[in-house]
C-alpha cells in the first residue's frame, strides 16, 4: 500500500447544534402562541393560523439546511491518485481520480465565491471547499499544494 499524504474531510461549518435548534423552536413557538392568543382576544382570529404556518416554514428551512450541512468532501492523496469524493446533503455521491503526476491546485485568490480552490489535472477540474472560509481554503490549497509535491517527489524518486 502506498502512503497517504494528505487524507482530508472537509465539511461546512456548523453554527447551530440539534438541542440549540430546539431552543430556538421552543422559543419562537412559545412566542407565536402568546401572540396568537392575544390576537385571538382582540378579534383577530385568522392571524392565527399565519402565525402557525409561519412557524411551519420556519422549521422546513431548518430542516433542509440542516440536511445540506451534511456534506462532506473528501480529498486523498497517494503516490498514484488524488481521489476527490463528494456526498451532498442527500447521499449523493460523486467520485474523481487524477493521476498525482499531473494534478496540480488551482487556487484564485480573487474569487470569492465556490470555484476558488480546485484540484485540476489535464483538461478536468474538480472544485473542493467551496463551503469553507476564504482564510481556511488558502491553508487547505497550501496543504494540498504540498501533499501533491510530495507525491511527485516519492513517485519520480521512489523515496517518501
Amino acid at each position: 500500500m502506498s502512503t497517504i499524504y494528505l487524507d482530508a474531510t472537509l465539511e461546512p461549518p456548523r453554527s447551530l447544534s440539534p438541542r440549540g435548534f430546539n431552543r430556538v423552536m421552543l422559543g419562537l413557538g412559545a412566542f407565536s402562541f402568546l401572540t396568537s392568543v392575544a390576537f385571538l382576544a382582540a378579534g383577530a382570529w385568522p392571524v392565527v393560523g399565519f402565525l402557525g404556518l409561519e412557524i411551519l416554514l420556519l422549521w422546513l428551512v431548518f430542516r433542509y439546511s440542516f440536511r445540506a450541512q451534511r456534506a462532506r468532501t473528501y480529498v486523498r492523496v497517494t503516490a498514484e491518485a488524488v481521489d476527490v469524493r463528494k456526498i451532498d446533503g442527500w447521499g449523493r455521491e460523486r467520485r474523481a481520480s487524477l493521476a498525482a503526476h499531473f494534478a496540480r491546485v488551482e487556487f484564485d485568490r480573487a474569487a470569492d465565491g465556490p470555484n476558488a480552490l480546485r484540484v485540476a489535472a489535464s483538461q478536468r477540474a474538480y472544485v473542493v471547499g467551496e463551503f469553507l472560509t476564504p482564510r481556511e481554503r488558502e491553508t487547505f490549497a497550501r496543504r494540498l499544494a504540498q501533499a501533491i509535491s510530495d507525491a511527485r517527489r516519492e513517485r519520480n524518486t521512489g523515496e517518501a
